[in-house]
């Protein structure tokens, strides 16, 4: 039995249904309040919510892959019984993406968090390997999704990576996201990223702050989920909000993600959020980032009873480079070629209700982004030896991208 707290407030407890492994239950403290529901798609009810595969949706978001994971199996598969996903829940729900922790006590108590300068991280020129370290310091405080390598650390100062000075000193459990990359799978992904995510941000979407280590190593960004108080905030991708394991991230189409976004957002967001999501598309086609799967979209809140909104852009890369016949994550129009302009533009008017001038005025933004971006990456590539061919690489990826989807 697994205790589940939001908010650091007692929410319910999650176990195995009988004799079987695979099926979980989840049943809700009976002083659970609305404000404590785990999940948009699990509100508050007497019975409890039965998944037949698995950890539910929600509980299952964030649990380590690839290295991340191997990692923690090795290291604890030989003392734990029966190793599996609700095993490793129990190893890494202390430290979690959003407002969710699992434990026996109150996640509040996150204080054993160990710390680390991020400054150094970023500053970093050393010949050992520093990830390696990291791994070893926080793996167990990784609460975080993603095949690519990465940690989640607590910054020993708590500062802010887009200038806007230091979080409160409460913070006590892991501020950023430490990312890297193996030389022999995707070379060069922490800057690929990183360029990435500036064009995303010159084409006008909220992306969080983030920066490249000196040595192209590491790239370090800032967690969207930690308010400035230090508080974290609710976070559910599109997997959970279509009631789906990670294994179907890759199951579904652009057209159904609008309608799921569109239905748990406030109100008052749904316009602004489908706007979101089709100049975020336009951005993933440019770039050619084949890996804009369900969990790379979702959203965000303070409580499930306060207002909604998307969550900002994020884990945006150009796959291309790396598998030269990847394809889209999901469908458009019943494909995952890469679309038209005139596709994209039938998307934006069918189901991001914008009309045909606002939607070719985004897809004209998101162009000039990739000039713009595209030119400084390739003045910084000429300063960073091995980032020159990856480069080079993407930069004439971006370029058929800009041709082939926001061109008419």
């Amino acid at each position: 039995m697994l205790k589940v707290w939001a908010d650091g407030v007692l929410s319910g407890r999650l176990d195995r249904v009988g004799s079987d492994p695979r099926r979980c239950a989840f049943a809700y403290d009976p002083a659970a309040r609305p404000s404590e529901a785990v999940s948009l798609t699990m509100p508050l009810k007497l019975a409890g919510y039965e998944y037949p595969d698995g950890l539910h949706p929600v509980f299952q978001m964030n649990l380590p892959e690839g290295r991340l994971r191997a990692v923690l199996e090795r290291r604890f598969r030989k003392t734990v019984p029966g190793f599996d996903d609700l095993a490793l829940l129990k190893i890494v729900g202390p430290a979690q993406i959003g407002r969710l922790r699992y434990g026996e006590e109150s996640a509040n108590a996150g204080g054993t968090q160990p710390m680390q300068s991020v400054a150094e991280i970023l500053a970093y020129g050393g010949a050992e390997d520093l990830f390696a370290d990291l791994v070893e310091r926080f793996a167990t405080s990784s609460g975080v999704s993603g095949v690519q390598p990465k940690v989640l650390v607590r910054d020993e100062r708590a500062w802010s990576l887009s200038g806007d000075g230091r979080r409160s000193l409460t913070v006590r459990g892991a501020t950023h996201i430490v990312k890297t990359w193996e030389a022999d799978e995707f070379p060069e992904l922490a800057a690929n990223e990183y360029f990435c995510l500036q064009v995303a941000l010159r084409a006008g979407l909220p992306v969080p702050a983030h920066a490249l280590s000196d040595n192209g190593r590491f790239l370090v960004v800032e967690r969207f989920d930690l308010d400035e108080t230090g508080r974290y905030l609710g976070f559910e991708d599109a997997c959970v909000l279509q009631g789906l394991p990670v294994a179907a991230k890759y199951d579904g189409s652009y057209e159904a993600l609008a309608k799921t976004l569109a239905c748990f957002v406030s109100p008052g967001q749904r316009l602004q959020t489908l706007a979101h999501l089709f100049r975020l598309l336009a951005v993933c086609c440019a770039l050619r980032n084949g890996d804009a799967h369900l969990k790379n979209f979702g959203v965000v809140y303070e409580a499930p009873d306060h207002p909604v909104g998307c969550a900002p852009a994020y884990d945006i890369v150009t796959t291309q480079v790396y598998l030269p016949r990847d394809v889209m994550a999901l469908t458009l129009d019943g494909r995952k070629s890469w679309p038209s302009a005139k596709v994209m533009l039938q998307f934006a008017q069918r189901h991001c209700g914008l009309g045909g001038a606002q939607a070719r005025e985004i897809l004209s933004e998101v162009a000039d982004a990739v000039a713009d971006v595209g030119a400084g990456m390739l003045v910084e590539a000429g300063m960073r030896g091995g980032f020159g061919p990856i480069a080079q690489a993407m930069r004439q990826v971006w370029d058929q991208g800009v041709t082939r989807s926001l061109v008419e």
